[in-house]
């Protein structure tokens, strides 16, 4: 048994949804479960109609649900192949997942608020237009597909907007209502990034979460693989949008892969940490050419490698830098400054200090203003904005002394900000201006892909 995802641009257009269900029937053998983005653009739309109707434009919010409804229309139509009957039935279920959507957008627009709740309930409706469309996409070309209510498998907590599994109640979950299709030699299909509370509350596990969801998916019914089908070869060794000469990484770790999906690569952040538990390989393939094998990860990776295997970057990056002689021999002081990070809920991804200053990263979507208004109390604090952090994720970093001294060259007129390398020997990072961040990019790739390869 394995579990595919699709996500938004696999599933793009009729072609690209026939194309992915190609690439299920070619692997029907081994008992798939499909997991499937909203098709791409439509969860910003559901987003535009949420803010719309806060705002009160009810006009522009019928603009926006009438077109995202005529759009998984034209899909079904064309993939039809005279099998009406499958096409009016879709656009009767199709009809009453947008109803749902206009009765809360009504609600919306009468309160002139959105509360978190709310906004998961709506944003979900993308997967659910998804699911039901490929699987009767399927249905009318012949393919045993059978919808499901992603709220019927995963069960979450209740943080709306980036939900946590409660796996046990998932994998029981799981096993009652996925394996008995799969028994029957029919094909599941879900829609990713949904959840549900055990008090019946719809949840979404964070933007991009699909991929979360169908590693929660692999782990709860102990699948042999986790495939997610994107728009790319697999995991590259740098952005190929930057940089031409990014070739496909064929095996990585779970750690290195986590690392890389930690800074923008093409896999949700979280999306390990079921796989890690269950001990599931995970491979990244494109729907666009399913010939290429893609990137397996697994939890130990390729034997006797080591060295540096990606440059990431993670931009909209803020560096908080903290100042007080207070810390000079005074336990719990770093606690104390750390708890208000908590207090406001802000993540922290890198971290510097020295005997009387603190520096960390942190994303620039956060509250910056009153943090820095209550660590005043604690510290001078220095805010600078538009940086972008520069990852070199590898295995073992620290035993070759050539890995550094390349990158430090390729950024020999190139002003440094912050610099982290963690015992662990996986990454080395380096927050830099964003304005110079291409072409760091590009140099430090060739120095330690190119250039080293070359010699």
């Amino acid at each position: 048994m394995i579990v595919i995802k699709f996500g938004g641009t696999s599933v793009g257009d009729a072609e690209r949804v026939a194309n992915a269900i190609d690439i299920v029937a070619e692997r029907r053998h081994l008992q798939p479960i499909v997991v499937v983005s909203a098709l791409s653009g439509v969860t910003d739309d559901l987003v535009a109609a949420t803010n719309a109707a806060r705002d009160g434009d009810g006009e522009r919010v019928n603009e926006i649900i009438d077109r995202i409804r005529q759009r998984h229309e034209d899909v079904a139509m064309r993939l039809v192949q005279q099998k009406f009957d499958f096409f009016d039935t879709f656009v009767r279920r199709l009809d009453k997942q947008v109803e749902e959507i206009h009765t809360i957008l009504r609600g919306v627009t009468l309160l002139h608020e959105v509360t978190a709740r709310a906004r998961d309930k709506i944003l979900s409706i993308g997967e659910k237009l998804s699911s039901v469309l490929f699987a009767y996409s399927m249905m009318m070309r012949s393919l045993p597909g059978e919808h499901v209510e992603s709220e019927d498998v995963i069960w979450t907590n209740d943080n709306f907007g980036g939900a946590t599994p409660r796996m046990d109640l998932t994998a029981e979950a799981a096993r009652k209502t996925l394996l008995p299709i799969v028994e029957r030699n029919h094909i599941p299909v879900m829609g990713g990034f949904i959840g549900r509370t055990v008090d019946g509350a719809t949840t979404t596990l964070g933007r991009n979460g699909s991929d979360y969801s169908a590693a929660i998916v692999g782990a709860a019914v102990g699948a042999e693989e986790v495939q997610i089908w994107t728009d790319v070869d697999g995991l590259l060794t740098c952005d190929p949008r930057f940089v031409p000469a990014a070739r496909v990484i064929d095996h990585l770790s779970h750690e290195e892969a986590a690392e890389l999906a930690s800074f923008g690569a093409k896999l949700h952040p979280r999306t390990l940490e079921p796989a890690i538990e269950a001990g599931i390989p995970v491979r990244v393939l494109n729907t666009q050419n399913p010939a290429s094998p893609g990137t397996l990860i697994t939890r130990e990776g390729p034997s006797q490698t080591s060295g540096p295997r990606s440059v990431a970057r993670k931009r909209n990056v803020t560096l908080v830098h903290m100042t007080t002689n207070k810390m000079l021999g005074a336990h719990g002081f770093l606690a104390r400054l750390f708890h208000v990070f908590e207090e406001l809920k802000i993540s922290v991804d890198l971290i510097a200090t020295s005997e009387v200053s603190v520096t960390v990263t942190v994303d620039e979507q956060h509250d910056i203003d009153e943090l820095q208004r209550r660590l005043r109390d604690l510290a001078s604090v220095e805010i600078i904005d538009g940086q972008c952090i520069i990852a070199i994720v590898g295995r073992n970093l620290l035993r070759d002394a050539r890995v550094g001294a390349r990158v430090f060259e390729a950024l020999r007129d190139v002003p440094m900000q912050m610099l982290s390398l963690g015992r662990s020997g996986l990454n080395l990072s380096i927050v830099i201006d964003d304005a110079a961040s291409d072409r760091a990019i590009q140099r430090i790739h060739h120095a330690l892909f190119e250039q080293a390869v070359a010699v």
